[in-house]
């Protein structure tokens, strides 16, 4: 049977009636949900999420000595083997990751990619140098709410994409994708297919679901689960002197389909919940018309439905990035005529093609390729360069407008908008708005993403409040995984300042009792 931690202020809550004012964020005692009590609720399953729930199931990882190719650097290298026998759950990450570099902005990710994958960023691919002990008297309670099966959004991709990092950098804490993919696999490849460097969205996906059984996860996880509200609980409605409360409703759909509320309790609340959830929008007349869609799934539904096909108007796709690619991918191999539309210009530097390796994807190298070439030898593709829509007519004619002023207006058969998307936290008061760095500003997991401690991912301005992942600016699964370690040292040292308050507390009260005695 596991042991696990429980920090006191949750273990032995009461919560107070609350009045009758129905406006009051309390703790509803009368009603017919069964009010849970946990240390910790992720929202969201994604693989950040479930490297969480990893770590708070007591799975801590310690550093394995310098490798034979000069890994990590000597600096730390001597922070780390100096304190070896002690995992990094229980060290100083601000210190340990003081003057680290790389491409993510959290220190703490920077830490734990630079020893997960040594060198990664110029394109090698070492071995760990962590180890990993389970200690489950050290496990944490906690649950992790998904709307769908475990993997996030990954489970919604179109399974025949090939990812965009390395298939290595997909894989989580202490079970190596490779290998995985070996064995999932067995007998269903051809020799040397291994090698590959990119692995497909679905055995992506598939791995990540995997992961959590084979890990000793499910227990922790509730699938199906859509979060409605996560705020605070009204400090009136507890016993003073107690920690702030979240809580935390929503429902579930059961296996056999039915629908079942939920209520949780608890201090420490963290967000996971990944940034696209909600396309971004052109914000012009006619958006909402029916054939404007914003959705690479929907259009290669149309496809299949012959909806969308050669003899079709052409399809207006709209954006610049590697989902646009995707789209022109898959109308180009049907033949369906394509019109390209994109703000910047085909040689912009800061499109997305010109970082990726044509060696490695060479079937975005290709769509870069036709957008550079105006339309001259690709049949059945037009690009427009520098161009944006202005008004989308029931009738399917799109107006738009070019860099110089040049208007022009077409028949489509479809517009598909692939601009990128940001966060849904329509489950926090004013959307999440007010937890980012820039509270004028929409949220953006890019440009403004929640404003946290960088060493902790709490939140700066509700404590109690974590995020993780895309929500703090970590795009990529090899960085987003630093942030369970940041989030779990963090929660370890909480429990401990807890425990030892309460200790405090209870020598204080012997104490007072021990003088009234006397007098």
């Amino acid at each position: 049977m596991r042991t696990r931690i429980r920090c006191h202020s949750t273990g032995t809550r009461h919560v107070l009636h609350p009045t009758s004012n129905e406006n009051r964020r309390s703790v509803n005692l009368q009603s017919s949900v069964k009010v849970q009590h946990k240390d910790v609720v992720i929202v969201g399953n994604g693989p950040s999420a479930i490297t969480l729930s990893y770590f708070l199931s007591g799975h801590w990882p310690y550093y394995n000595g310098a490798d034979d190719f000069g890994h990590p650097a000597d600096f730390l290298h001597d922070r780390l083997q100096s304190r070896s026998d002690v995992s990094l759950v229980l060290q100083d990450l601000k210190e340990l990751s003081e003057g680290l570099e790389g491409r993510s902005s959290n220190p703490v990710a920077l830490l734990y990619d630079i020893l997960s994958h040594p060198d990664a960023d110029t394109g090698q691919d070492f071995p760990s140098l962590l180890n990993w002990k389970f200690h489950p008297e050290q496990a944490i309670d906690h649950v992790v709410l998904g709307r769908g099966p475990p993997g996030g959004s990954w489970q919604a991709m179109d399974g025949d994409i090939l990812t965009i990092s390395r298939g290595v950098w997909m894989q989580l804490a202490n079970l190596s994708f490779r290998q995985w993919e070996e064995s999932a696999r067995s007998g269903e490849r051809q020799a040397g297919t291994r090698q590959k460097l990119r692995a497909s969205v679905a055995d992506v996906a598939h791995y990540y679901q995997d992961y959590v059984d084979v890990q000793g996860l499910a227990t922790y996880f509730r699938n199906g689960a859509s979060v409605t509200c996560v705020r605070r609980v009204d400090q009136k409605d507890v016993l003073p002197g107690t920690q702030e409360l979240w809580q935390v409703t929503g429902h579930v759909r059961t296996e056999e389909g039915v629908e079942e509320d939920f209520h949780y309790v608890t201090p420490n609340v963290v967000l996971a919940t990944g940034g696209f959830d909600l396309p971004n929008r052109i914000n012009v007349a006619g958006e909402h018309h029916s054939f404007v869609i914003k959705s690479l799934a929907v259009m290669e539904q149309l496809i299949a439905s012959r909806k969308l096909s050669s003899s079709s108007d052409p399809v207006l796709i709209v954006g610049a990035g590697l989902s646009a690619a995707d789209a022109i991918i898959a109308a180009h191999f049907h033949g369906i005529p394509i019109v390209h539309a994109f703000r910047r210009k085909a040689d912009d530097p800061s499109l997305i093609f010109r970082q990726l390796p044509c060696n490695m994807y060479p079937e975005y190298h290709k769509v870069y390729q036709m957008m550079k070439d105006h339309g001259k030898t690709y049949s059945g593709y037009i690009p427009l360069q520098e161009h944006q829509v202005t008004k989308i007519d029931s009738d399917g004619k799109v107006s738009l407008q070019g860099a110089n002023g040049s208007l022009q207006r077409m028949q489509v058969s479809y517009v598909v908008v692939l601009i990128g998307a940001r966060p849904n936290l329509s489950f926090l008061e004013g959307n999440g708005g007010r937890l980012t760095i820039d509270e004028s500003k929409t949220i953006s997991c890019r440009t403004n993403p929640l404003d946290v401690d960088l060493f902790s991912l709490e939140s700066n301005k509700e404590p109690g409040l974590y995020a993780m992942g895309p929500l703090v600016a970590d795009n990529f699964v090899r960085f987003a995984q630093g942030g369970a370690l940041a989030i779990t040292n963090q929660l370890h040292h909480k429990c401990a300042r807890e425990k030892s308050l309460k200790r405090k507390k209870i020598v204080i009260q012997h104490a007072s009792a021990s003088i009234s005695c006397d007098l």
